[in-house]
Order: C-alpha cells, then structure tokens, then sequence
C-alpha cells in the first residue's frame, strides 16, 4: 500500500520473489529477470531477427558504413503532391449578377478550376444565357428565380397558415459560368438575359441562336447592358496572366 490510496504500490526495483535491485538493463516481471533486447521466452531479439529473414540487424556503425551519413540526414523537403495546372477547357468564369426591376448588373466575377456547364441539353421553366457578340456562350437552367419559399413551422398554431409562402424578390441574384475563351479578348462584349417559358422546355444548348429566337413559348424577364470584358470586376489580374504577352505591348 501506499500513502495516497488502497492499491498496492508496485516494486519494479526488486527481483522477483526476493528483495534486491534487478540490475542495469533490466526488468522485473513474474518470476523472471528480463534485460533489454530480451524477449519473455529468453531469447534476444537479434537471434529471433535472424531465424525470421536470415540475416541478422545491422548495428549503427554498420548501417552508418554502409549508407553514410548524408543519407540519413537527407532533406526530402515538403511531402505535399505538385499542383497541376489545369487546362483552359476546365477553367470557367464564374459570373456573379443582380436582377433588379429588369435589369441585370455583375456584382463579381472569378476564374474558377471548374469547366463550363455541361450544353449537351437544358431542361426548365427559366433559363439564363450569356451571348459574346452573336454567339451563345451559355445556357443554363434557373430554378425559382426571384422567388423566395418559406416552408411551414412545425410551432406554428392550428389556425396558421400551412401552405408554402411564396413571395416574389424586387432584388435576387444569379450565378452562371462562361469559358475562358469568352473573355479572354479585353474588347469582348458580354449580355445577360433571362427568360421565363410557359410550360418545361428542353433546349438543345450547343445552338448559337439566341433563345428568343428558337421558341415562341419563352418571355425574356431580364437582360443587361452590354458587358465589357475589361470592366468585369476582380477579373483584371487574372485574364492578364492569361492572355500572353499582356504587359509587353504597355507603353
């Protein structure tokens, strides 16, 4: 026992079954005296090491020889995987905007590592889509734009309303990617438009027509004025590092 509780304290300085020191090297346990480098059977590690693989381990000296000192030692740096550039066709712009009253304005624009939506089809009762001069460079499909939907509160009384509250925003917002390509000419003009079909439409989106112009069933909402590329915001730096030879024809 000891002074601070009812467990018995364990003695490991003495031999097993006697009183004494164990020795250097060495440890007590049930009956036997075991020193470092021993195993409970009484055979040392370097006899079973070399039953196992046939060759015995290497001491320091013998390992410092055989290899040097440098190797040990050997700076292998930050073990963090290379970055890969990605290629231009998985890059996009990601164009944020706001649609207020009719009118659409970017609030910011990034490069992002993520490839421009897929055109193979667009399905949807809204739509928005970017033109570059008289080509369509995107067509995405918008769910519930301007509308805001409240679900119902477990909370709320009996006599609450139950049903979805729908209300209609004065200011939303809107994401859509273009390629890189489409801006990569600082003198590119971009328009914005949305649109909003009578019933669920799927679009081809590989055509460079205007949506307008395919279906009679779709209204445009919102549109914007034309959009240079060099005005668009937090972009400058970016396209500059882009386009090749950018700086060399500065005066």
């Amino acid at each position: 026992m000891d002074e601070y509780g009812e467990r018995p304290r364990k003695r490991l300085d003495e031999r097993a079954g006697g009183d004494g020191a164990a020795g250097d090297g060495a440890i007590a346990g049930r009956g036997r005296i075991f020193r470092s480098g021993q195993r409970k059977d009484g055979r040392r590690m370097s006899v079973v090491l070399r039953e196992r693989t046939g060759r015995a381990k290497p001491g320091v000296e013998a390992s410092l020889a055989l290899y040097g000192e440098e190797t040990r030692r050997k700076d292998w740096g930050p073990q963090v995987a290379p970055r890969r550039e990605p290629a231009p066709q998985e890059r996009s712009v990601r164009l944020r905007l706001e649609v207020q009253g009719g009118r659409i304005s970017v609030l910011d624009s990034t490069v992002v590592d993520v490839p421009p939506a897929d055109r193979s089809a667009a399905r949807g009762t809204a739509f928005i889509e970017v033109r570059a001069g008289k080509s369509v460079v995107a067509l995405e499909p918008l769910v519930d734009p301007g509308l805001s939907i409240g679900i119902p509160d477990r909370s709320d009384p009996a006599d609450a309303f139950r049903g979805h509250r729908v209300i209609e925003d004065d200011t939303w917002e809107a994401v859509v990617r273009v390629p890189v390509e489409a801006v990569a000419d600082r003198e590119a003009e971009l328009s914005v438009s949305i649109y909003r079909a009578s019933e669920r439409l799927i679009l081809e989106a590989e055509s460079d027509l205007p949506l307008a112009r395919r279906s009679r069933r779709v209204e445009e909402v919102a549109t914007s004025a034309p959009i240079r590329a060099a005005e668009l915001p937090h972009l400058e730096v970016e396209r500059d590092e882009r386009k090749p030879g950018a700086g060399s024809s500065a005066e």
